[in-house]
């Protein structure tokens, strides 16, 4: 310890100047630094003298929480006389219990739901949304409450789980679809794949259900209205074309994300989100 103390009083009160200024210089930046991090823990989002989250605040006071949907795409959202129903009415207000607060949903168009969640007319959007990235300067996209991408749909007793699996194969597609497209850069890729389109998904679903394609490549919400009736057909674990369903949320909430994405955890760790999606999907089939 008298070295090093010897050594400091020698940079400060010594003859050599360039030692000096370098200690100072040294001395400088370490209280620069030190006074940053206390900066940083006083102002950060949450802290004392930072950014408050006011709309996390306000729901726990009110005991409301604000949901923008769009109720005209059956079976994730559909208007009744009585309320609002489907699968994410159903989502929207199951996180509401989880927080403990009531949801309320207010019903609009798909192209003004940014607008609402911009004004602060609703605190998230629940509406079939995939994240956007020209938004996330703003906007907060929660993980994924559904997958409606394109999966392979195939015989039970041939079952197909990936596209390498078809080479020399016939897959039937939806025209113009993304299955589609996928099919056709798969093509690119394999020896021989032969692509049957068809206009509608269930007409692809049949093809491979009597025997003309391996497989269809098909979107997940038609696959599933249509298995429960064809246990002929089973379709793959794994989307073949990712297409995930997420929730938007305001950036700056960002005690509201946090609240919600552990309410969403929660609710697909304990079976809740796969009884809802069963539920709205078998009775829409």
């Amino acid at each position: 310890m008298n070295r090093w103390t010897a050594r400091i009083r020698s940079l400060v009160g010594g003859d050599d100047r360039r030692a000096r200024w370098r200690f100072w210089l040294a001395l400088a930046a370490l209280l620069v630094i030190v006074a940053g991090g206390v900066a940083w823990r006083l102002t950060r989002p949450g802290a004392r003298f930072g950014p408050q989250d006011g709309t996390w605040r306000r729901v726990q006071i009110n005991g409301d929480l604000y949901v923008g949907l769009d109720p005209s795409y059956p079976p994730f959202a559909e208007w009744t006389p009585e309320q609002i129903v489907g699968i994410e009415a159903d989502l929207a207000r199951e996180i509401g219990r989880r927080l403990g607060v009531e949801t309320q949903i207010l019903i609009m168009g798909y192209d003004s739901l940014y607008d609402a969640l911009y004004t602060g007319k609703v605190d998230m959007l629940i509406a079939g949304l995939h994240p956007d990235a020209t938004l996330t300067d703003w906007v907060y996209y929660s993980q994924p409450y559904f997958d409606a991408g394109q999966v392979l749909v195939s015989p039970r007793d041939a079952p197909v789980s990936a596209m390498r699996a078809l080479d020399g194969q016939t897959i039937a597609v939806e025209m113009a679809s993304s299955g589609d497209a996928a099919a056709r850069r798969w093509a690119r890729r394999l020896h021989a794949l032969t692509i049957e389109r068809h206009l509608l998904p269930q007409d692809a679903l049949r093809s491979a259900e009597e025997g003309r394609a391996a497989a269809a490549l098909v979107d997940a919400i038609s696959a599933r209205l249509y298995l429960p009736a064809h246990p002929g057909l089973v379709m793959a674990a794994e989307m073949t074309v990712a297409e995930p369903y997420v929730i938007a949320m305001r950036r700056g909430d960002f005690r509201l994300t946090a609240h919600v994405e552990q309410a969403l955890q929660a609710i697909r760790a304990d079976g809740s989100l796969d009884e809802i999606i069963a539920h709205w999907l078998l009775q829409a089939g």
